[in-house]
């Protein structure tokens, strides 16, 4: 990896960290809007934004009030969504799986520390927060995204 990006991946892991600590009631529990995770619409630019984004959830997540469940099953619901999108080809679905994906592992979580909360309660809720953080900006963006010169410059 050239110096360059090893110095995006780092500022990209920084502003992921910074965003959710900011606004860190958003960022954690049964209702959350983590409004870092737009950082994933940097994967529909570049694949290798992957690392700078899960080294940035792993990192909040080491301060997340629920703990060690926390940093091991959110940070791999990060990790597993990553894959996802760069494997996949159409944007709709691609954008869909962070709150998939979250919605389902997040939701497991959840349900195990919180356990007078149902799944369906808790998986909802998180479903509808990546929809908010990832899915609408993302459908918005995407083509901005993909088509801006000082985008591919930087982030390509």
């Amino acid at each position: 990896m050239k110096t360059k990006d090893l110095t995006i991946q780092a500022l990209l892991a920084a502003v992921y960290v910074a965003v959710s600590l900011a606004l860190q009631p958003l960022s954690f529990g049964p209702i959350q809007v983590r409004l870092a995770e737009c950082t994933l619409l940097l994967l529909l630019v570049n694949k290798k934004h992957m690392v700078g984004i899960i080294l940035g959830c792993f990192i909040t997540n080491l301060f997340s009030p629920l703990g060690m469940a926390d940093v091991v099953f959110g940070t791999l619901a990060t990790a597993i969504t990553c894959y996802a999108m760069v494997v996949t080809k159409n944007d709709v679905l691609k954008l869909l799986w962070p709150a998939i994906i979250n919605g389902l592992i997040v939701g497991a979580e959840l349900t195990f520390i919180f356990q007078d909360l149902p799944f369906f309660f808790n998986a909802f809720y998180v479903f509808a927060g990546e929809i908010a953080a990832v899915f609408i900006p993302g459908m918005i963006l995407k083509d901005k995204l993909k088509n801006n010169a000082t985008i591919q410059n930087y982030f390509g």
